[in-house]
């Protein structure tokens, strides 16, 4: 393990603790999504509370995985694979559709894309303070990972406590 100086240890710590202090925030915003809407939702009703609420807690927690593993991966990975997609007119055309649709749902709801740049900003934050030490990107995926799970559940846990 790299030996960290005073000021690395503390922005690390401090970056750490704001990652958690949001994905806890967004458990408690989803855990009281997730108690509305199967209270009033028709979906998932033939099983029992505790599967479906297992449904969406499962749902929550792939979808922040693939979300820390692509913000993890290297910005030029992203770019490669961009460019042979939009070699095509087809897919340029799918592509600025597809634009055109996300720009106008971010325009009608700004609180949820205020959300998600706040999770953003605080899975950079931490990727950066764990590159500043040196650790490999594996490993900057696995405690990124880590760190919005425990905050995201702890979030529900307070959510239902």
């Amino acid at each position: 393990m790299v030996k960290l100086n005073r000021k690395s240890r503390l922005s690390l710590i401090l970056s750490s603790f704001l990652l958690l202090v949001t994905y806890v925030v967004e458990g408690w915003m989803y855990g009281l999504w997730m108690a509305e809407f199967l209270e009033y939702g028709v979906i998932f009703n033939q099983f029992a509370d505790q599967v479906r609420y297992g449904i969406l807690y499962g749902a929550a927690i792939t979808v922040i995985s693939l979300f820390v593993v692509i913000l993890a991966s290297p910005f030029s990975l992203m770019t490669t694979s961009l460019d042979g997609w939009l070699r095509s007119d087809t897919r340029a055309f799918l592509s600025i559709f597809v634009g055109a649709f996300a720009f106008a749902i971010l325009v009608q709801r700004v609180d949820y894309f205020a959300r998600f740049l706040v999770m953003v900003s605080a899975v950079f934050l931490v990727k950066l303070d764990l590159q500043l030490v040196g650790l490999s990107r594996w490993l900057c995926s696995v405690i990124l990972i880590l760190l919005c799970w425990l905050g995201f559940t702890g979030g529900i846990l307070a959510f239902y406590s």
